[in-house]
């Protein structure tokens, strides 16, 4: 099937040819004084772009009335398609859409329509022949239009991509404790398109049977490996965001870190971190979600481990020799004494055994405590301790159970 364009007299390019400096010119200014976006200067790169694209897209039309059967070499035909794909493209890095664009190609159309008539009325073409131009003239302003739309579209999709590469480079520089890092932080937002808020929390996910990167709300950074991933979360306390991300994030361990200042994301990814390892480990009762808010002297207590040991060792060390049962007697009823400071019959009730074995503990853990019972700061660390060692031997016996189970 023949095109529009074939259907015309090879001699009417030799006829429009002439027209073409002339008419590009009146293109051009017709564009920059209808549409605003491209009122701006036109000696920069975008100004010759918009030229170029006007002087070839009339010089191609014609080239194709003058010799419709020969065949375009591959890579002028590439490079013609790519100039109006780079005009898509730079309307897509403009932030704009294709709206303005296509109004210049239909205005330019326009204009080269009324030319063409008053040419035809100098040159006395049929009237038939005027109808199967302006027929060409529509058909090849949708063919470029078409390709400015293919090149919009794949800037669109590669600067989507840098966004999403900005986004996971800003959220890892926001968790960094570099000075350094939070002055490129501030910069990268910008790109990133991230308004940077006053305060923030960080949330650790680790998929369980959920899909394999769900899709969350725009405004929350995200950065996923695999099975694990990170969040951050503008302003989490006024932002309502669990509601909208529940379903997304259903089958994922979701923890949720404290708020904290924009400054100390930092500290928020490092308990979030840790209340994560923490119900790996059974210490944390898992929820969904897992709150750090919700666990707060569990985390302090297990932040330093190391120290957290040192306390145990040194200020449990009386029960140390004993068997293993007497020490889990008498460690958990100094705990209750420590946090009710009641007699024995409260004690006893809180323990679920008689009055009389509590006294006779008592008199146990007096013997081997001694001084220590009667100091504030002694016995404050003995309760730290003493809870300290509740949470760090439930999570073996839990999985001890669960394994049994």
């Amino acid at each position: 099937m023949r095109t529009t364009a074939e259907r015309l007299p090879r001699e009417l390019a030799t006829l429009i040819r002439p027209q073409l400096a002339p008419l590009a010119e009146e293109i051009v200014h017709a564009i920059r004084a209808t549409i605003p976006e491209y009122a701006k200067p036109l000696d920069g790169c975008y100004g010759q772009a918009i030229r170029l694209g006007v002087n070839q897209a009339l010089t191609q039309f014609v080239d194709r009335i003058a010799d419709p059967d020969r065949p375009q070499a591959d890579q002028s035909r590439a490079d013609f398609a790519e100039v109006y794909r780079q005009l898509g493209r730079l309307e897509a890095s403009e932030g704009r859409s294709l709206d303005s664009l296509q109004k210049a190609y239909r205005l330019g159309t326009r204009v080269a329509w009324r030319h063409l008539i008053r040419f035809r009325q100098r040159s006395g073409l049929p009237t038939a022949m005027m109808w199967t131009l302006g027929e060409a003239t529509l058909a090849y302003a949708d063919e470029l239009i078409a390709l400015s739309v293919e090149g919009y579209a794949d800037m669109q999709a590669r600067s989507e991509q840098g966004r999403q590469r900005r986004r996971k480079r800003l959220l890892r520089l926001l968790m960094s404790e570099e000075d350094t890092a939070r002055a490129e932080a501030v910069e990268l937002a910008t790109a990133a398109r991230w308004p940077l808020p006053d305060r923030l929390c960080v949330v650790m996910v680790d998929r369980v049977a959920g899909p394999a990167e769900p899709e969350l709300p725009a405004e929350i950074l995200a950065d996923f490996q695999g099975a694990v991933g990170c969040l951050v979360v503008p302003d989490p306390d006024g932002a309502d965001w669990w509601p909208r991300c529940a379903e997304a994030l259903a089958g994922w361990r979701v923890v949720i870190g404290p708020t904290t200042a924009l400054a100390d994301a930092a500290k928020s990814h490092r308990h979030a971190q840790l209340a994560r390892d923490l119900v790996r480990r059974n210490t944390i009762v898992e929820t969904f979600p897992v709150r750090c808010a919700d666990h707060l002297s569990t985390l302090w207590l297990l932040t330093d481990e190391f120290l957290v040991e040192q306390l145990i060792r040194t200020r449990l060390a009386p029960l140390a020799p004993l068997t293993d049962k007497q020490h889990k007697r008498l460690g958990e009823t100094l705990l209750a004494w420590l946090e009710t400071r009641g007699g024995a019959p409260e004690i006893a009730a809180r323990l679920r055994v008689h009055p009389q074995t509590v006294r006779y503990r008592m008199r146990q853990v007096e013997r081997l405590f001694g001084d220590q019972l009667r100091c504030p700061d002694a016995r404050f660390e003995l309760e730290v301790a003493l809870r300290a060692a509740a949470l760090t031997e439930a999570a073996p016996q839990d999985q001890e159970a669960q394994q049994a189970g």
